[in-house]
């Protein structure tokens, strides 16, 4: 505590005094006090976001959904049939992180691969993410904006249900969701997932999947992944450029069909297109070495 003593002049006492409020940080400056500069609003990462992801190197460009928990878990999922899984920061508004790249069975990247890892250079601006991805051979762009899907609540209820997917050649897949989140998907090729969807967040339209894959061929094995329950109506331009891929097998002749779930089919015919709201489950799972991701509708 600073004492001024009566034997100081009042000049003195004056001077010290501004001089204490000075160095506290309440003075200084020909304008009066300067307000102190509030922090740098940073952006949080998770929810469900949509927009597009271009190759530079290939010249592609497919459309993207990326999926990012509350914990940072993302998956990131596009038309044509890839795959990024990673850990992203809670928040930020530039950042770099690691993820995982798959290519759909049968399919590579530009260096060979079908799965390996990827540098990702976010970018926040005007309420999108943008940025740059590298790895595999690959180089690109991607820019997306929050889904206003990812404020819906999640449960059973809204998520139980059977879902499709259907391909004008004859191929179709099936899942069916029970109200405990008990998962059974089955495809016209023979493979085979049993699973169960958890709710990590019921505030939030994500939804946690651990599935084995059996009967698949190379595919078989434990995934983990992520899912969301979105509007067909809202993803129409998704469905229209998603790959026609099915379900492959392996055989001794090689891939036979395949895609999203395995082995590859040259992309002919068509998916059905349907529409509605709140009946487009969208998942990613991946395994270390492979990717299975679709877009079945109830």
């Amino acid at each position: 505590m600073l004492r001024i003593y009566s034997s100081l002049s009042a000049s003195l006492a004056t001077l010290i005094a501004a001089l204490t409020v000075a160095a506290c940080g309440g003075g200084g400056g020909s304008s009066g006090s300067s307000p102190s500069t509030p922090p740098t609003s940073k952006a949080t990462t998770a929810g469900v976001y949509k927009g597009t992801i271009t190759s530079t190197t290939t010249n592609q460009t497919s459309t993207v959904l990326g999926m990012t928990g509350t914990n940072g878990q993302a998956f990131w999922m596009t038309a044509d049939g890839r795959v990024w899984n990673g850990q992203m920061p809670l928040n930020g508004n530039q950042f770099n992180t690691s993820m995982t790249g798959y290519m759909y069975p049968g399919g590579h990247f530009p260096n060979g691969s079908n799965y390996g890892p990827s540098t990702m250079m976010f970018n926040y601006s005007s309420g999108m993410w943008g940025g740059q991805y590298n790895g595999a051979g690959d180089v690109g762009t991607f820019n997306v904006g929050l889904s206003p899907m990812w404020s819906r609540p999640a449960s059973f209820t809204d998520l139980a249900g059977t879902y499709t997917r259907s391909v004008s050649y004859g191929y179709t897949m099936t899942m069916t969701v029970d109200a405990n989140g008990q998962l059974i998907a089955s495809d016209t090729r023979g493979c085979l997932i049993n699973g169960a969807v958890s709710i990590t967040d019921p505030t939030h339209n994500l939804y946690r999947l651990d599935a084995v894959v059996t009967s698949c061929g190379t595919l078989n094995g434990t995934y983990s992944g992520m899912g969301t329950l979105v509007d067909a109506d809202a993803m129409h331009d998704w469905l229209t450029a998603m790959q026609p891929f099915d379900c492959g097998w392996y055989s001794m002749g090689g891939w036979m069909g395949g895609g999203m779930m395995g082995g590859w089919r040259p992309p002919v015919g068509q998916n059905t297109i349907p529409g509605g709201t709140r009946n487009l489950f969208m998942f990613s799972l991946v395994n270390g070495q492979n990717a299975i991701t679709d877009a079945l509708a109830r």
